[in-house]
């Protein structure tokens, strides 16, 4: 709705330690430790009554940092996602061989994909899978709690910012009046996304999620 408010959020307190260019494995323990960090974060500077995890990844980092704290923020899903990460997923074998492969020549083929993939993404749009039914009740929620208006919005990397950018206004068109929307992410890949999120732990930093193709295990 055109009379939602956006104010701008304070800056995050500075995040561990990652040199840019780096590939930051994220094992379940650091895993938990990272969401846990970037709940603080969002609870120091914005205190947010919803959480809502774009699927998949951006889900779980929200859930991990719903959990993180005593009084559970609760989560609500939105699925908005470019329409090659299901392509990818039928790559069953993918897993095994790289688990092979030597770590630096893992970490190699990542970088490489990484950048490959921002090169297309600049040069033409990238089509997005988007579940407006999700959005709809993410509003209907709203309106239905008067007091949940600090929206944070998660997600597990922003690498072009298109997905962000795209959750955003669905939630900006969704969102009854007085409703804050703030967005957190683990890591920002690339240099001036098309949208910057709120709060970030690592910036031109890859990370090796638990669930990701080459993780361990």
């Amino acid at each position: 709705m055109s009379d939602t408010t956006f104010t701008e959020a304070a800056t995050p307190r500075s995040p561990p330690p990652v040199a840019r260019g780096l590939i930051n494995t994220l094992d379940p323990p650091r895993f938990a430790a990272a969401c846990a960090s970037l709940m603080q974060q969002a609870m120091d500077r914005f205190d947010p009554d919803v959480l809502v995890g774009v699927r998949t990844g951006g889900l779980v980092v929200a859930e991990a940092m719903a959990d993180s704290v005593q009084n559970r923020v609760p989560v609500m899903p939105l699925t908005c996602r470019r329409a090659s990460t299901s392509a990818k997923s039928r790559f069953g074998l993918l897993p095994a061989v790289l688990a092979v492969l030597p770590q630096a020549v893992v970490d190699g083929l990542r970088w490489l994909e990484h950048r490959l993939l921002s090169a297309l993404r600049r040069r033409k749009s990238t089509p997005q899978e988007i579940d407006h039914a999700e959005a709809m009740a993410i509003g209907e929620y709203l309106t239905a709690h008067a007091a949940a208006r600090r929206v944070l919005v998660v997600d597990d990397a922003v690498d072009s910012g298109v997905t962000l950018s795209t959750v955003l206004r669905l939630l900006r068109e969704a969102a009854p009046g007085g409703t804050e929307l703030r967005s957190a992410v683990v890591t920002v890949t690339l240099d001036q996304p098309l949208v910057e999120p709120d709060f970030a732990l690592y910036r031109g930093v890859l990370c090796r999620f638990p669930w990701s193709f080459d993780a361990a295990g």
